[in-house]
């Protein structure tokens, strides 16, 4: 009986330190499980968040500003003194929240397809189908063409007219095709869905139907089509989602 009460009045009488450190750590906890929430149903989420937290990070921030702003909420001065504060740290200037601001809204800005920034694994062998120059990676760009803000669903190689472009990976030709803004053009079926499209070529070499090696020949550098100068205009998809090349090439 002794025992009993005795263990009875020892958790009754957590003290306020032990239940500070258990609130810490079921809030921990907590965080710890929305990240991995947010992480495996909408990696693209997490990383925005990751991107505008070390914009907000490496920001210059004017120190004399800080005190400022901690001084008029520690004596009251202010109506809203800790969004001062949070203001100072973060928004340090007028630009760079003019900046923040721009980054924010291109953002919410959403392309016409279905896009993947993330990194995914593709299950088979690949290479970079040409030694060639990164001139426009995927995303939002201004058109060298019209000069209008645009998403660019590929991305551009720039190379010598002529120089071979091979096959990203094995598969079949699915098909040939010549278009006034893709120029001379192909596409490859991997399977998994995963395709390939290979524009503004001088000239194509594969044919429909044809299977392929992984790095054969498939085309040559051209600037047919909508091209301000002789490159490979590089996709990648699966079913209707673009991803981006740059983690492959």
């Amino acid at each position: 009986m002794q025992d009993n009460r005795g263990y009875g009045k020892t958790s009754a009488s957590t003290s306020p330190r032990e239940r500070r450190m258990l609130l810490r750590l079921v809030c921990s906890a907590a965080v710890l499980l929305l990240a991995v929430g947010i992480k495996l149903t909408a990696p693209e989420t997490l990383l925005r968040w990751q991107e505008r937290f070390e914009r907000a990070v490496h920001a210059e921030m004017d120190v004399q500003e800080v005190f400022a702003a901690v001084g008029k909420a520690v004596s009251g001065e202010s109506d809203q003194p800790w969004q001062e504060v949070y203001r100072a740290v973060f928004s340090p200037s007028e630009e760079s929240a003019v900046v923040s601001t721009a980054v924010e809204l291109q953002e919410q800005e959403a392309p016409q397809a279905a896009v993947c920034m993330t990194q995914q694994i593709l299950g088979f062998e690949f290479a970079s189908p040409l030694e060639g120059v990164l001139t426009s990676p995927f995303g939002w760009r201004e058109s060298p063409v019209n000069e209008k803000e645009e998403f660019h669903y590929a991305v551009d190689l720039a190379a010598e007219e002529g120089a071979e472009i091979c096959a990203f990976a094995a598969g079949r030709v699915r098909a040939v095709g010549d278009s006034s803004s893709l120029g001379h053009y192909l596409i490859l079926d991997h399977g998994e869905g995963y395709s390939t499209l290979y524009a503004h070529c001088s000239r194509v070499t594969a044919a429909a139907g044809n299977t392929v090696k992984l790095g054969e020949k498939i085309a040559e550098v051209g600037q047919s089509g909508n091209a301000t100068g002789p490159h490979l205009h590089f996709q990648l998809y699966r079913g209707s989602t673009y991803l981006n090349p740059i983690y492959y090439l």
